[in-house]
């Protein structure tokens, strides 16, 4: 995955991803995982100077499909967790995640300048 993150490849992403997502407990465990730390190289290549913009816009390109390859797979998990809690998926409006709100917290530096 790291490969076709840092070189832009498409080609093979589904079953690179599917076969990280069979060694995975979770999709979202891919994406965390594998997947980030392929755009943290990527990141490293462009703030050195040896990737530029386009490469890394291909790069996000490979991440988004990755990503959207798990996606499915992450909302049959959703629907499952709902089912092992006793309410049917089908009742819950997609758009209320309040059941999956936590905490946020932001802070600043003094004296930061940004």
């Amino acid at each position: 995955l790291a490969h076709a993150l840092i070189n832009g490849i498409t080609e093979f992403i589904d079953q690179d991803v599917e076969e990280a997502r069979a060694a995975a407990s979770k999709p979202l465990d891919v994406i965390e995982g594998p997947l980030m730390s392929g755009m943290n190289i990527v990141g490293d290549l462009f703030g050195s100077g040896k990737m530029f913009l386009p490469q890394v816009i291909k790069s996000a390109r490979v991440m988004k499909k990755a990503v959207a390859y798990l996606l499915p797979f992450m909302e049959a998990e959703k629907a499952e967790a709902l089912r092992a809690k006793g309410i049917d998926p089908s009742t819950v409006n997609e758009d209320d995640v309040s059941q999956y709100q936590g905490t946020f917290l932001i802070a600043t530096v003094k004296g930061d300048v940004h």
